[in-house]
C-alpha cells in the first residue's frame, strides 16, 4: 500500500495525452475535449510514441519532444505497446500515467496478463503510478483537472467517488449533476494493477477537500491491503459503498457462509456504511452532502396522516432503527399548539394544518432533548400547497442544528415541494421507506464506527489458556501427518481454551443405548457408528423415549444396509438433543475466504430450522464488544426470557473471544467445526467438534488475518527516575491523555515538535493519532499511573513506515515537565527496536535546525544529520538494514 507519487495523479501541474494512430478514436477526442473544457491551469499537451501525427487539438509532437515533461500522461494504445510508452515516459520524468481503455484489441486472459505485468516492470525503475488499464480517468474539479471521458462533468464539492465501473461513475455524476452535488474528486480505477482502491481511498482519507468518500466496487486482491486502508479512512471520512452481489456460494465446501458474507463482515468492520442499490448511492450522495453530524440516533416522526407516519415508524423499527420519546413538556405544548391529543411519536398533525403550524410543530419537536433527528412526511392537502409546507420546513431546518428528513409522497406537486427541500440544501425523499433508509444508513455508521476502535489485544486478557497442552496435540497430529485432529485430541484443544467438549461413551446395544439416554436425559440425539466406516454421520434427532430409540435403530441401520452394504455397525453414540436451556443448537466455527482470510462464524446447528438473521460472520481478532455484536446480529438467545438473556449471550461471546484467542495463538489451525453447540447460562458445551490443522513453513501468526491485533507483546514496564512507566502501542482511549500532553507543552516546545504553535490538536487529529492501524504505523505512548490510578501521557514516538518497508518516518513529543530527564531517548530507542525487528531500511525525522536538543539525542543514537530540503530543517537518517528500495 502506498501512496507515494499519487500527488501527481490528483494534483499534476501539466497533463499530456499520449495515442498510437490505431487508438485514437473517441477515447483520446473525449479526454482532450474534457480537458480543455475543464479549466485546467497547466499545460495540457498531445504526442505520439511512435509516428508523427495530427489528432484532435493540441500540438504534434513526439514523446522525446515533450515540454514541459508531464506529470500525469494518459496512455491511449493498443495494450501491448503501453509498456514501451510507460518507460518512454518514466526515462522523460513523468511520475504518473492514466492507460485508457484498448477499443480495437482482441487479446487471450493469458496475452493480457503478460501486458500488465510488462507495463508494471517498466514503470517500477522510475517509481511511476499507474492507473488502469481501462480507466475512465480522473476529475479533480477545484483543479479544473477533467482527465476523463465522463460525459458529464463534475462541480466542486466535499465528496470523492471512486468507482471499479466507468458506467457507475457516469451515472452517478450525471445525477449529481441534476441535484446541484459536487465532488473533490471523480476516479475510475479500471483494471487497478498498480493504483487500487487501498491507495485511492489512502489518498482520500488525508485530502483536505475531501469530507465523505462515495465508493463502489466487486472486488479487492489483497484483503489485509484493503482492510488497513478502509479502516484508517473511516476514522475521520464516512465512506459509503455499494458492492453487487457476486458470489452466494459458500466460501469452502464446510463453511455456511459465502464470499459476499465475508465481504459484508470486513466492510462492517472497516466502518463502512453499505447500501444495496444504485438507487441508494444516489441517494446516500445527496446524504453526503447535505446532513450535519448526528449525536444519537432517536427519531422523531410528524407527518400529515396517521397512515404515513405509521409506515415510517415501521420501517425505522423493522432496520433497527429508535424513535424519540418526547418529553412531557414537549407533548404537552404540541397539544396546545395543534389542539389535539398528542399521544407521543410519532406524531399525526391534523388534517388541515397549516404551514405556519407544520413550521411551529416541527421547531418544539427540534428543540427537545430525546430527539436526535426528525422526519417531516407530507402528503397532498387541500389546506396547505405543498410548495408552502416546503418552505415552512426548510426555513426551520436550515436554522436547526440537529438533522431533518423530509418526505414528500404523490405527484407533481410533491415533486415541486422536493425541489424546493433541494433547493434549500435540505434532504427531501418522495418514499418514508427512502427517507427512513438513509437516516438507518447514517445510524449505521456511527454505529460501525464504535467498532471501529475496538483493538482485540494479541494476547489473552482475561483468561490463562494452557497453551502447552494445546500446541502438543497440535503438534501430534503434525507429527502423524493427517489434516484433522482426533476426538482426543480436539477435546484437548478446546479445553485448554475453556471450552466444555462433551466426551460421551459408545454404547454397545440398543438397551445400553437407552439407559446412557436415560442419564443425559430425553431428548436425545443417536447416530451408528461403523466399525469400518469411521465418518459415516448420519443422525435421528430429538428422539424422546426408548421407543423413539429402537424406532431410530431400525430405521438408521436400514439406511446404512442401503447406502453402504457389507458395513457393521459396532456400536451407538449418544448426546443430548437440546440444551437445558431450551436454545436451539449452534453451529460455531471458523472457516477461511481466499481474500480475507480466517472468517469466525455462527449458523443454527445441523438438522436445526434457523431464520436468516440467525446466520453472522465476523473477521477476527475479537474483543468483548466485537463478539457481543456478533452475537446480537446472530439473534439465537431472541425467544429467551431477558434475565436469562444476558446470561446466556455472555456464555456464547465468551466462546467466541476465546476461539478468537486460539486462532491468534496457534498457526496450524485452519479450520473448527462446532456443531452442535449447547449454550448454557453457565457456559457452551460442544457435543460434536472438528479441527482442522495445515502445516506452516513460517510462523504467520496475526498475518493471517485481515486486521492485526492490538500488539500487547509490546507492552513493557520500565523503571525511570525513580518512576514506573508502561511504555505501550498507543489506543483509542488515549485519545483523551494525548490531547493533555499536547495542550500542556509549553509553546517553545510546541514549536519544535509542529513547527509552528499547537496549543491543542483537533479532535479529528486526534482520532487520527490515536486510531492507528498497527500493521504500518506504530505509536508507543510512555504512560503514569498516579495513586488514583488515573493515566497521564508523559511522552509519544510514533514511526509510518512506507508500503515497501524501505523506511519509516519518525516523530517524538516529550512532556515539558520531564524533557531533559533521559524519556525521549527511551522512547526513541524504543521505536528504533521495534522498527528495526519488522525489517525496516531506515527511520527518518525531520527537526528545526534550532532544536539542539533533538540533534544531540540523534547523534547518539547513530543518526545522520544533515540539511533538510526545506529552510531551516535538518534531516535525521538511520540505517537499519543494508538493502533498501531506491528512494
Amino acid at each position: 500500500m502506498t501512496v507515494r507519487n499519487l500527488e501527481f495523479l490528483f494534483h499534476p501541474r501539466s497533463v499530456a495525452v499520449v495515442a498510437e494512430t490505431d487508438e485514437q478514436g473517441c477515447y483520446a477526442d473525449v479526454v482532450l475535449r474534457n480537458l480543455q473544457a475543464g479549466g485546467f491551469a497547466g499545460p495540457i499537451l498531445a504526442a505520439t510514441a511512435k509516428k508523427r501525427s495530427l489528432f484532435g487539438i493540441g500540438a504534434r509532437m513526439h514523446i522525446d519532444e515533450l515540454d514541459p515533461v508531464p506529470d500525469l500522461a494518459i496512455v491511449c494504445a493498443p495494450l501491448c505497446d503501453v509498456a514501451q510508452i510507460v518507460a518512454q515516459l518514466g526515462a522523460r520524468g513523468t511520475k504518473a500515467v492514466i492507460v485508457g481503455p484498448s477499443l480495437r484489441e482482441r487479446m487471450t486472459p493469458a496475452q493480457v496478463q503478460e501486458a500488465h505485468k510488462a507495463i508494471l516492470e517498466a514503470a517500477r525503475p522510475f517509481l511511476m503510478r499507474v492507473l488502469g488499464p481501462g480507466s475512465g480517468g480522473i476529475a479533480v474539479p477545484a483543479l479544473g483537472l477533467a482527465a476523463s471521458v465522463a460525459p458529464v462533468g463534475a462541480a466542486t464539492g466535499k465528496i470523492a467517488l471512486v468507482t471499479q465501473s466507468a458506467a457507475v461513475a457516469a451515472a452517478v455524476l450525471d445525477r449529481a449533476h441534476s441535484k446541484g452535488i459536487g465532488f473533490s474528486t471523480a476516479l475510475h480505477l479500471g483494471a487497478g494493477i498498480d493504483v487500487d482502491l487501498a491507495d485511492a481511498i489512502d489518498w482520500l482519507a488525508n485530502d483536505p477537500d475531501t469530507e465523505a468518500i462515495l465508493v463502489q466496487f466487486d472486488t479487492v486482491a489483497a484483503g489485509r491491503k484493503f482492510m488497513s486502508a478502509a479502516r484508517a479512512a473511516a476514522r475521520n471520512r464516512p465512506i459509503v459503498v455499494i458492492r453487487g452481489k457476486r458470489n452466494a456460494a459458500p466460501a469452502s465446501e464446510t463453511a455456511p457462509f459465502s464470499t459476499d458474507d465475508a465481504y459484508i463482515a470486513a466492510l462492517r468492520r472497516a466502518g463502512w456504511v453499505r447500501i444495496e442499490t444504485l438507487e441508494d448511492m444516489f441517494d446516500a450522495a445527496e446524504a453526503m452532502a447535505r446532513v450535519r453530524p448526528m449525536a444519537g440516533e432517536r427519531l422523531c416522526i410528524l407527518g400529515n396522516g396517521h397512515g404515513l407516519i405509521r409506515i415510517a415508524a415501521e420501517a425505522l423499527l423493522a432496520a433497527g432503527g429508535r424513535l424519540a420519546s418526547l418529553e412531557a413538556d414537549t407533548v404537552k405544548r404540541l397539544g396546545e399548539l395543534l389542539r389535539i391529543d398528542v399521544a407521543g411519536n410519532p406524531l399525526a398533525l391534523p388534517a388541515n394544518v397549516s404551514p405556519a403550524l407544520w413550521a411551529d410543530a416541527l421547531a418544539l419537536v427540534l428543540a427537545d432533548r430525546n430527539t436526535d433527528a426528525v422526519l417531516t412526511v407530507c402528503s397532498p392537502s387541500p389546506f396547505a400547497p405543498g410548495s408552502a409546507v416546503a418552505e415552512a420546513i426548510c426555513d426551520v431546518a436550515q436554522k436547526a442544528t440537529r438533522n431533518v428528513f423530509t418526505c414528500w409522497v404523490g405527484g407533481s406537486s410533491m415533486q415541486v415541494a422536493q425541489r424546493i427541500a433541494a433547493e434549500h440544501g435540505v434532504l427531501g425523499h418522495d418514499s418514508p421507506e427512502k427517507a427512513i433508509a438513509i437516516f438507518v444508513g447514517i445510524v449505521n455508521y456511527e454505529r460501525n464506527r464504535k467498532l471501529l476502535v475496538e483493538m482485540p489485544p494479541s494476547l489473552a486478557e482475561d483468561f490463562s489458556p494452557d497453551l502447552d497442552r494445546a500446541r502438543n496435540a497440535v503438534a501430534e497430529a503434525i507429527a502423524a501427518g493427517v489434516e484433522m485432529l482426533t476426538a482426543r485430541q480436539v477435546r484437548q484443544v478446546l479445553q485448554a481454551y475453556g471450552i466444555d467438549a462433551a466426551e460421551r461413551p459408545l454404547a454397545g446395544s440398543i438397551d445400553e443405548a437407552i439407559r446412557v439416554a436415560d442419564e443425559i436425559g430425553y431428548p436425545v440425539d443417536l447416530g451408528l457408528v461403523l466399525a469400518n466406516a469411521p465418518d459415516y454421520r448420519s443422525m435421528a434427532r430429538s428422539l424422546r423415549s426408548p421407543e423413539d430409540i429402537r424406532l431410530a435403530v431400525r430405521g438408521l441401520r436400514n439406511n446404512v444396509r442401503n447406502e453402504r452394504p457389507g458395513s457393521r455397525v459396532s456400536g451407538y453414540r449418544l448426546r443430548p438433543g437440546a440444551a437445558r436451556s431450551g436454545i436451539a443448537a449452534l453451529r460455531l466455527g471458523v472457516g477461511s475466504d481466499p481474500v480475507f482470510g480466517p472468517v469466525i462464524f455462527i449458523a443454527p446447528a445441523a438438522g436445526e430450522n434457523g431464520h436468516d438473521g440467525d446466520y453472522a460472520v465476523a473477521l477476527p481478532p475479537l474483543n468483548r464488544a466485537l463478539a457481543q455484536d456478533l452475537v446480537t446480529r446472530c439473534g439465537f438467545a431472541r425467544e429467551a426470557a431477558e434475565g436469562e438473556r444476558d446470561a446466556l449471550e455472555a456464555a456464547l461471546g465468551t466462546a467466541l473471544v476465546r476461539l478468537s484467542q486460539m486462532l491468534t495463538d496457534i498457526d496450524e489451525i485452519a479450520g473448527i467445526e462446532l456443531d452442535p453447540l449447547h449454550v448454557e447460562a453457565t457456559g457452551v458445551v460442544a457435543h460434536e467438534a472438528g479441527i482442522r490443522i495445515e502445516k506452516r513453513g513460517r510462523k504467520l501468526g496475526f498475518r493471517r488475518f485481515a486486521i492485526r491485533p492490538y500488539p500487547q507483546e509490546l507492552e513493557q514496564l520500565v523503571e525511570w527516575q525513580g518512576r514506573q512507566l508502561l511504555i505501550r502501542p498507543i489506543r483509542p482511549e488515549d485519545e483523551a491523555t494525548l490531547g493533555d500532553l499536547i495542550a500542556s507543552l509549553d509553546p517553545e516546545d510546541s514549536r519544535m515538535r509542529f513547527f509552528g504553535t499547537m496549543r491543542r490538536l483537533p479532535r479529528s487529529k486526534l482520532a487520527r493519532f490515536t486510531q492507528i492501524d498497527y500493521d504500518r504505523e506504530m505509536a508507543l505512548v510512555a504512560i503514569e499511573r498516579d495513586a488514583q490510578g488515573i493515566e497521564r501521557s508523559l511522552g509519544e514516538v510514533r514511526a509510518m513506515a512506507d508500503p515497501d518497508n524501505a523506511f519509516a518516518e519518525f516523530a517524538i513529543v516529550v512532556s515539558s515537565q520531564v524533557k531533559g530527564l533521559g524519556l525521549g531517548r527511551l522512547l526513541l530507542q524504543s521505536v528504533i527496536d521495534y522498527c528495526r525487528s519488522r525489517g525496516t531500511g531506515e527511520l527518518r525525522g525531520e527537526t528545526l535546525a534550532g532544536n539542539l536538543r533533538m540533534q544531540h539525542l540523534a547523534r547518539e543514537l547513530g543518526f545522520e544529520l544533515k540539511t533538510g530540503a526545506d529552510p531551516g530543517t535538518i534531516d535525521l537518517r538511520l540505517p537499519l538494514r543494508k538493502s533498501m528500495v531506491p528512494t
